[in-house]
């Protein structure tokens, strides 16, 4: 059975995930076509699975934190700005995605690649300093236990 500690920190874990994926399906909808399209559907998947992501991720943060990794920031970071990468790559080559009648210029693509990375490294940022409530809380839960 987990610990009190343990529990309260997935449950913030889980939080934070479900608000990320509630917030950027917010944001996705207010920059899309109204109704939006059929593809809009294809999005879905990468908002679960970047919850996943953060999910996880919230969990390792919140233990680097407790435990005062070095470079910590830099790491969830540069996380941020691979997974950002990978997400927008993953995104561009579906080809229900996005208007199939434009073509985009390779200027238009690394652009692309390059607010999508700064996207994710913000969204790492903003997981990593959000996941401070589960470092206070295992730090306390040590304390309380004597540990």
């Amino acid at each position: 059975m987990l610990a009190p500690a343990a529990m309260s920190s997935k449950r913030r874990a889980l939080a934070l995930s479900i608000t990320f994926a509630l917030a950027w399906l917010v944001v996705l909808l207010a920059g899309a076509d109204h109704p939006p399209p059929v593809g809009f559907l294809g999005i879905l998947p990468f908002i679960a699975f970047g919850a996943t992501l953060v999910y996880w991720r919230a969990i390792v943060y919140a233990c680097w934190k407790a435990q005062s990794q070095p470079r910590s920031m830099l790491r969830a970071l540069a996380e941020g700005a691979i997974a950002g990468l990978a997400f927008a790559a993953a995104i561009s080559l579906l080809p229900w995605v996005g208007e199939p009648s434009i073509r985009p210029s390779t200027a238009s693509f690394v652009i692309w690649l390059g607010v999508a990375s700064t996207i994710g490294s913000l969204s790492a940022l903003l997981v990593y300093l959000l996941s401070i409530g589960h470092a206070l809380g295992s730090q306390q839960s040590r304390r309380s236990s004597g540990a």
